[in-house]
């Protein structure tokens, strides 16, 4: 037995017209894109991606595979893992994420920085990249760090500032802003009105403040790092605040007087502006005077000096005035009966006779003492003359040159002697004790001039103390 060949084929129309196999095929079409669907925020599988990570001092409830990455608002990628960083060394407790970009987004600037957002009231967020500057990218598998992470703040954070404290502080501060409004529309008016001068100003001040060359971005980002650097020292702050608010409470306790004084600004300045410019002559003057004593602000100095060393040494001198006065209370009474006695204007015009001889001579010997100290030396010498002595009395001290020229009877001088018998004391030089000796006879005064100066002397001790014990010398303390 012979089976005889089938002659069925099949054709498109049968195939579709299956009703089990186009449900299975319209089941299977469903599950991919209901797969790919669901995996769509976490990438397109076989899709090149650029991967960095970020470090960010909190997650803040970002989610691996959910939370999304933007640049100005737009998608760009996903957060694929979070991992919790601990604590180590100066580095506090923080988050990294490794990042999933489009390519298109590959060579990143490596000063970009980064900082979590909300994406809704509801609680989502999403990691807000903030794109830099610098001509460098950041590597595939590179990292920004955590100092190019943004401070976050979270708005419970942000709603948590208005405590009851603080709430009861801002309905005082409305009710009292009401009450300093209310029956003041006329002046807002006036105010409202005088704005539109402010806005021309305002907009130049606008315009300076937009321009590059002010960076406004750059002064933000100070501030930013200055309540930074002030975080840690807050509850200092808080006592200021509320020291403040002791100084505002006794403001408002002195309110009437305080209103008092603000309504007597205007008349105040008014009569100030008048006059300075009554005293602005004056001041001007002044300044002018200042300018030119400046230079002789450089000699105060040595002048204080010298009216110090001056009232150090009158001070003794006026301590003995008092004794002083009685003295010559005496003295001139003396005088009196002196200039009462007939025989005086004859002693008088002998005296002024006297007095005028003696004028050359003292003429001669003051610049003599003086420059040269000739008197002492001359007394002092002769008192060594005989200052050696014994029992039997003193002995003559005397120092003889001995020259066989000299001893014997000559008709001329010796050809060695050098003599000066009028030497010259005065202002200008002292030739006693300062005449050089040169080899031959040399008789007057030598060439040249010498020296404006010679030995120093000394009072005796005795004389020094009697000078003291008589009140002409002040008591050595």
């Amino acid at each position: 037995m012979t089976r005889k060949p089938s002659n069925t084929t099949f054709s498109p129309g049968d195939l579709f017209g299956n009703p089990i196999l186009v449900g299975s095929m319209i089941l299977i079409v469903t599950i991919i894109g209901v797969l790919l669907s669901y995996n769509a925020n976490k990438g397109l599988p076989y899709v090149p991606a650029y991967q960095i990570s970020a470090i960010v001092p909190d997650a803040a409830e970002l989610t691996a595979g959910g939370s999304e990455v933007r640049i100005g608002g737009a998608r760009i990628g996903i957060i694929k893992k979070i991992e919790a960083l601990p604590a180590d060394g100066r580095l506090p407790a923080r988050a990294k994420l490794d990042l999933e970009l489009q390519k298109d987004q590959e060579g990143l600037p490596v000063d970009s920085e980064v900082r979590v957002r909300p994406r809704s009231i509801l609680g989502a967020k999403y990691l807000d990249v903030i794109p830099g500057r610098s001509a460098r990218g950041i590597p595939a598998g590179g990292e920004i760090p955590l100092q190019q992470a943004q401070p976050i703040v979270e708005l419970d954070e942000a709603f948590n500032v208005f405590d009851d404290e603080t709430s009861r502080g801002i309905r005082g501060t409305i009710t009292v802003l009401g009450d300093a409004l209310a029956g003041r529309g006329t002046a807002m008016n006036e105010a409202i009105a005088e704005t539109g001068e402010l806005l021309p100003p305002a907009q130049r001040v606008l315009g300076v403040l937009a321009a590059r060359d002010t960076d406004l971005e750059g002064l933000v980002r100070g501030v930013s790092g200055l309540s930074r650097a002030l975080e840690p020292v807050a509850p200092r702050f808080v006592s200021l605040l509320l020291n403040g608010a002791t100084t505002l409470d006794a403001l408002e306790a002195a309110g009437p007087q305080l209103e008092q004084a603000i309504v007597e600004l205007p008349r105040t300045e008014i009569a100030a502006t008048r006059a300075l410019r009554v005293s602005r002559p004056v001041l001007d003057d002044a300044a002018a005077i200042s300018t030119a004593l400046r230079p002789g602000t450089k000699l105060l100095r040595p002048a204080a000096r010298s009216l110090t060393a001056a009232l150090r040494t009158t001070t003794p001198v006026l301590r003995r005035v008092p004794d002083l006065a009685g003295r010559l209370r005496t003295t001139l009474v003396a005088l009196d009966r002196l200039s009462r006695d007939p025989s005086t204007p004859s002693a008088v015009r002998k005296l002024t006779t006297t007095v005028s001889t003696l004028d050359g001579t003292l003429q001669t010997l003051l610049p003599a003492q003086q420059t040269c100290n000739t008197l002492a030396i001359v007394l002092r010498n002769l008192g060594e003359v005989v200052a050696n002595g014994n029992a039997d009395g003193s002995g003559l001290n005397a120092l003889f040159m001995l020259g066989l020229d000299q001893q014997l009877q000559s008709a001329g001088p010796a050809a060695t002697l050098n003599a000066n018998p009028r030497p010259i004391n005065d202002a200008t030089e002292c030739e006693s004790g300062n005449e050089p000796y040169r080899p031959g006879r040399h008789i007057g005064n030598p060439e040249g001039r010498q020296p404006a100066r010679t030995e120093l002397t000394a009072a005796p001790q005795e004389a020094t103390d009697r000078a003291r014990a008589a009140g002409l010398l002040e008591v050595e303390k």
